[in-house]
This record gives C-alpha cells, structure tokens and sequence, in this order.
C-alpha cells in the first residue's frame, strides 16, 4: 500500500490546500504504527486497518461510527477522521494503483520473486519526490512534531503511534533509504493523480458518513 507522504498528500488535498488539523495529520499515517511492534506480522496489521485492502467503505462505515463515538474531544474526532482516511485510501491504492503495478510488471516480464522488492523501490523513490516537493511537506512536518499521540486501544498504543510519527519525522534524513534509481512504474504522474481523486473521495466519503451519524436513528431514508 502506499506509503506516509501519499497518505499526508490525501490529507493536504482533503482539506483543499487549507490548514491540516494536527491530530488529523498524525493519524493518517497511524494505521502503519502497527510495524513498531517487535514480531508484528499481517494478522497485526489486518487489526489495525480494519481486515486490510478487501474492506469496503461500506463496512469500514460501521468501524467508523464506533471509534469516532469514543471520545467527545475535537482533537480525537480529528485523528479517528485521519485514520480512517488512511485506511480508505489503502483501499482505493489497492484498486486505482496497485492493481495496474501489478498488470504493468507482469507484462515487463518482472519475475514474481522481484515485485515486491520493484514495489519498495518504487513507492520509496515516490516518497522521496514528495518529501521533496510538495509544497504541504513542512505544514505536516510542523504538526507531526507538535501533536501528541493517540493510543487506539487495542489495536494500538500511544508508545506506538509516537515511534511511528518519530520514524516518519526521520526516515527522509538518511540519504541511504532513497532508491539510486528513480520510479519505474509508478511515476510521479500517476501518484499526483491518485493523491487530488482520493483525497476528493474520501472527503465525500466521510462526509456521508458523518451525515448519517448525525440522523435520528430511523430516519435515514426520508428525505
């Protein structure tokens, strides 16, 4: 799935270029906090991203109204709206992006042996571009530094969260983490596009959502 800077772009255009809330910033990378538990493995991270790239938004809706109920604070309701934009936009990568890798790199011949390791130097190479480039970057960084985290218990602790912003907040530092070589399929193009439709459709998405939490129970379908 992609990686931190496409979920912070979703993020900058879901709220079209204004300002980011902070704790909706932290969480649209915290699903992936999941990978800084020692001896973590898929069954973890299919937890913490509500059974993984197979959940619809349709089913993701009744996860969605039972964290965002938890607590009354502007802040959490912030970070769950991130989360789930996250968890959102890993779904629709799966089905606008990564499926088309895959057909792509199939048809170059890729042994199967060698994809995953073509998707890292791909989705690496593109969130280095981004670190580089988009003018949002410092506006997440700011808030990546100033939020506190959030536990999403059980699923996953604040120490959890905090190690992932950090390693987030660092990762870009270490020149050794950019692929020598630049994206072969996945191009900047392709991951600028991906990044203004979903963060437009998880807006609308959420948006419904928030709508139909606001109804009187019963009441959905009058109009």
């Amino acid at each position: 799935m992609p990686l931190p800077m496409v979920h912070l772009g979703v993020a900058d255009r879901y709220f079209e270029g204004g300002r980011i809330p902070d704790a909706f910033v932290l969480g649209s990378i915290a699903p992936d906090a999941i990978h800084r538990r020692a001896g973590t493995g898929r069954e973890d991270k299919l937890r913490t991203h509500f059974g993984g790239k197979e959940t619809t938004p349709e089913q993701l809706e009744t996860y969605y109204a039972l964290w965002i109920g938890k607590h009354p604070e502007e802040e959490w309701k912030r970070y769950v709206q991130g989360y789930f934009a996250h968890v959102l936009t890993d779904y629709l990568w799966g089905i606008h992006v990564y499926a088309e890798f895959k057909r792509q790199v199939w048809q170059d011949g890729v042994p199967e042996a060698e994809i995953k390791q073509r998707y890292y130097v791909d989705t690496d190479g593109i969130d280095f571009w981004l670190y580089e480039t988009a003018p949002w970057k410092e506006q997440a960084w700011e808030s990546l530094l100033r939020t506190p985290a959030y536990a999403m218990d059980p699923l996953l602790t604040e120490r959890e969260v905090d190690e992932w912003r950090l390693r987030t907040l660092r990762w870009f530092e270490e020149p050794a983490h950019k692929p020598d070589v630049p994206p072969r399929f996945l191009t900047p193009d392709i991951v600028d596009g991906f990044i203004r439709r979903t963060g437009d459709e998880v807006r609308t998405i959420l948006g419904e959502w928030e709508k139909r939490l606001s109804l009187p129970a019963g009441s959905e379908g009058l109009s």
